[in-house]
């Protein structure tokens, strides 16, 4: 993907201000100096850093592991995140040996994790969405809204919405249940 294309990583303290403060994990320029990676995508796990959202991303481990870089985990979901080196694609492993695509690059990821955080911290229906049918409704439209707007960040994270493949379709899709 052209450096010209990728959207800009948002800020730290944006990231923060919904995250919590000590629950975004920044690289040090050490830890990435030599990962096989366009610069643009190495800079925005040191100034935005990756933020930990409860279900989806329990812990950052940022490091080379042989056949990617190792980016973070989800230990409710069996989920290890990893970017392939040359291209920082984002792909989810499980222990399963499953992969899923998750975004086109580590900036799309950070996009997304933001995106999809401050969307879920500030949602008045998503935390209660169990207590009746119209809160049930409207915590799904949200949630279709945000798939929706992941997909316009970065298509290829939706692809055909198929949830064996593609991760945010299966995350989102199913985030109540």
């Amino acid at each position: 993907m052209p450096v010209d294309d990728l959207p800009l990583p948002p800020e730290f303290e944006a990231v923060t201000a919904w995250a919590g403060t000590g629950r975004v994990v920044r690289a040090t320029e050490l830890d990435v100096a030599t990962w096989r990676l366009p610069e643009p995508q190495r800079a925005a796990l040191v100034s935005c850093g990756v933020p930990l959202i409860n279900d989806l991303v329990t812990a950052v481990s940022i490091h080379a592991a042989p056949t990617m870089y190792r980016l973070a985990n989800s230990d409710d979901l069996d989920w290890v995140y990893g970017a392939a080196p040359g291209t920082g694609e984002v792909q989810a492993w499980s222990s399963d040996g499953r992969t899923r695509f998750v975004n086109s690059t580590i900036v799309h990821w950070l996009c997304s994790l933001h995106m999809v955080g401050s969307s879920l911290s500030s949602s008045p229906v998503i935390g209660r969405w169990d207590e009746d049918e119209q809160a049930e409704q409207e915590a799904l439209a949200e949630l279709a809204d945000l798939l929706e707007r992941v997909r316009a960040l970065d298509p290829p994270a939706f692809g055909d919405g198929d949830h064996a493949t593609h991760f945010w379709p299966a995350v989102l899709d199913r985030w109540l249940y």
